[in-house]
């Protein structure tokens, strides 16, 4: 199991060694994030393969919803450093005991990732294209 720090963003740091951000504010709290924003805490790792390893386990929490249990906040809501700190703590208890699957279960994602930003290029590409069309279609 992962000895990680977790503190609040302030950008006046420069933070080094492995690190990733988690966004704690807004209907997305606990999402974790790979630049800095205004709203959320910075988790530092001993280890880059510690860091890949609890950005994953954080990112699956958050797509699997587990942090909106723990916001509060009737405007804006907002999750708790110590609540983000056990529920992560929790995680890492339960996936530790099979690393292999989380490795595979980290590879398809990486995978998806890759995957993903191939269609945001593709999808970019046909809005440039059509763009062109209908400025040709104008131009004459």
């Amino acid at each position: 199991m992962s000895n990680f720090k977790m503190i609040t963003y302030r950008p006046e740091i420069e933070y080094k060694g492995p690190h990733f951000f988690i966004l704690n504010k807004g209907l997305n709290s606990g999402k974790p994030l790979k630049k800095p924003c205004p709203n959320c805490f910075v988790i530092s790792c001993e280890t880059e393969k510690e860091k890949e390893s609890l950005y994953w386990i954080v990112y699956s929490l958050h797509q699997g919803k587990q942090f909106q249990i723990a916001l509060v906040g009737s405007v804006i809501p907002f999750i708790r450093k110590n609540d983000l700190i056990n529920i992560i703590k929790d995680a890492q208890k339960i996936t530790s005991n099979n690393p292999e699957a989380i490795q595979k279960t980290v590879s398809s994602l990486l995978e998806l990732e890759k995957k993903e930003e191939n269609y945001k290029r593709i999808q970019n590409t046909l809005k440039q294209l059509r763009q062109v069309l209908v400025h040709q279609l104008i131009k004459q």
